[in-house]
């Protein structure tokens, strides 16, 4: 039986399915039971109400040798509503926006553990997500793959159809070479161009109309992705990305080619069909500064592409 689940899972995402694994079912448990074990729960289990109207399960498997734990966080008042994802662990803001986007929105958020300490990646030992080679240490955001058909459909068999993915991410300061010692490159700026003293916008880059105080830092943006094929974003989406911009966010427009293993990228390439949105909120030592910008953009991308092919509702 449970092997013909694995292998439905595989044909409906279009895969070949990985043998030798039994992926454990989603178990019910509770924010006491997972303290311990999980990073983002022991740090807001004292706050009043923080876990109510949620059911919170676990699921656990190996695929391709990393060991996989991820929690499920669901809406028991409304159980229509997005996927939200935040797959790397040490980005707390983003676990943070997630719990009020369910409480908020409703719909099942998943959130990766890679660890009792906030680790980015997960150690192991195997294939990661669109790597050829063994590696010790796994991207969860590298991991969706055609070659990883149980995490990537832990994810979105979770899904409700008609409702967006929705990704929560924090975004390290700015990039290499800015003088503000960034480490990641997601951002809105040409960075070439940054280096020579310009000011512009990347490639597929749109900046914010008269964005607020707190959203006009260039590493805050969200993001769709499109197939380079297309040439250019289709007008619906480029009507969501106004929509986005008029509302004071920074907006990219990803141009995919070959997949990186983000799920952004997945989606594009394989269920396109699927509406997507990645929220990039800059890392704050104050998690609720950074939060706070992640519900401003998913509030503007639920307000402003509900008409687009980015639909945000059924």
């Amino acid at each position: 039986m449970m092997h013909r689940l694995i292998l439905m899972l595989a044909l409906v995402l279009g895969v070949a399915p990985v043998h030798g694994t039994k992926p454990s079912p989603w178990t019910v448990t509770s924010a006491d039971a997972l303290t311990q074990i999980d990073d983002d729960i022991r740090r807001n289990i004292g706050k009043s109400g923080y876990f109510n109207d949620i059911e919170i399960s676990e699921r656990r498997f190996v695929e391709n040798g990393f060991a996989w734990h991820l929690i499920r966080f669901a809406s028991k008042k409304k159980p229509q509503g997005p996927l939200w994802m935040v797959p790397h662990d040490d980005e707390n803001a983003g676990f943070d926006a997630m719990i009020a986007a369910v409480k908020a929105h409703g719909g099942v958020g998943i959130a990766v553990n890679s660890g009792s300490g906030s680790l980015r990646r997960q150690s192991g030992n195997g294939v990661c997500g669109v790597k050829s080679v063994t590696v010790s240490v796994c991207d969860p955001n590298r991991n969706f793959d055609q070659r990883t058909p149980l995490f990537t459909s832990a994810f979105l068999s979770e899904r409700v159809d008609g409702w967006p993915v929705i990704a929560l991410h924090t975004n390290s300061h700015g990039f290499s070479g800015d003088g503000q010692s960034g480490r990641g490159e997601i951002t809105v700026l040409d960075i070439a161009a940054f280096g020579r003293g310009v000011t512009s916008p990347r490639s597929g880059g749109h900046f914010a109309v008269n964005p607020k105080t707190e959203m006009a830092d260039y590493d805050t943006l969200g993001l769709t992705a499109y197939l380079s094929q297309d040439r250019t974003p289709n007008a619906a989406a480029i009507a969501c990305r106004n929509a986005m911009t008029k509302a004071g966010v920074h907006f990219w427009h990803e141009r995919i080619g070959a997949s990186d293993g983000s799920m952004s990228n997945y989606l594009a390439i394989n269920r396109p069909d699927i509406p997507y949105f990645n929220a990039e909120s800059r890392e704050e030592t104050d998690l609720s500064a950074a939060a706070a910008r992640h519900t401003i953009m998913i509030q503007a991308y639920l307000a402003g592409c509900s008409r687009s092919r980015d639909k945000p509702v059924p």
